[in-house]
């Protein structure tokens, strides 16, 4: 297979469902890295909590792609490559809808993901496993109030991570934000929406970096296995969906790998790199 780039997800796909890394996948992508693959954790997630988080032994990751495609960093400098914020004024309208609510609003803007203090007793008590809460407090910035980071033209929010307490409100909530143009919330989780402004997804922070190194699409090899992987599994030459991922990302895949409990990314890249 002629791989020249290989995009991983992080939760659900090389994360166990306890938010760690087995050994055995580290060291898989450390050997492809050493074999000079170009190795891109490609996650909603941001890039001060992967590069933290999960990769903080790996300076030499070249490149992340964070806030499900709408970052794309340089990851031994850190230098923004590629960013799509909220145009003036859509941020600010999404904040506060999400007041309304018991819910837990994480916005992102550049490196960094943000939390409210209030919001964090809603968080705990959505139901999500507390190890994720915790691993996600960790790298976030934490603010008494939001309203101030909505309206930043320099460094632009670019994503909406939501969870919210109440299955109702969730629903509520989902229907007001459909109705800001261009706003199409999605769910990875039960508790959970997700924004981005437009149809972007992975695949635009993909796209951008494959083009910036000169690597075909059919030359790009992708792990997923939920909605916000989908249309990088769909664009990608070699898109492999985790045995637990949904059905929707197995009918838009070609292979197929084992659990994320099971180190199935670590199997795929043993053996789609000639590891």
């Amino acid at each position: 297979m002629n791989v020249k780039l290989t995009a991983i997800d992080l939760d659900g796909t090389l994360l166990r469902d306890d938010c760690t890394v087995s050994k055995s996948s580290l060291d898989t992508i450390r050997r492809a890295l050493d074999a000079g693959h170009c190795i891109v954790p490609t996650t909603g997630r941001s890039f001060e909590n992967a590069r933290s988080e999960i990769f903080h032994d790996f300076d030499d990751i070249p490149y992340f792609i964070n806030a499900n495609g709408t970052v794309v960093t340089d990851g031994r400098t850190r230098e923004i490559l590629y960013i799509k914020g909220f145009p003036p004024g859509i941020a600010s309208r999404i904040y506060r809808l999400c007041k309304k609510y018991k819910t837990y609003i994480e916005p992102y803007a550049g490196l960094q993901a943000y939390m409210e203090t209030e919001g964090i007793r809603h968080l705990f008590a959505s139901g999500l496993p507390e190890s994720y809460c915790t691993q996600l407090m960790r790298s976030n910035i934490e603010c008494a109030d939001l309203s101030a980071l909505m309206d930043d033209t320099q460094v632009p929010v670019s994503k909406f991570h939501i969870v919210c307490e109440d299955p109702e409100e969730k629903v509520r909530l989902r229907q007001e934000l459909a109705e800001i143009p261009k706003l199409n919330p999605i769910s990875v989780v039960e508790q959970n929406l997700e924004l981005v402004y437009g149809k972007l997804s992975k695949r635009d922070g993909l796209s951008f970096l494959a083009e910036r190194l000169g690597v075909l699409p059919s030359e790009v090899l992708a792990f997923g296995d939920s909605n916000n992987d989908y249309e990088m599994m769909e664009w990608a030459g070699y898109s492999v969906a985790m045995k637990n991922a949904s059905q929707r990302i197995k009918n838009v895949s070609k292979y197929e790998t084992d659990t994320n409990n099971k180190d199935g990314v670590a199997k795929a890249l043993t053996s789609f790199l000639n590891l």
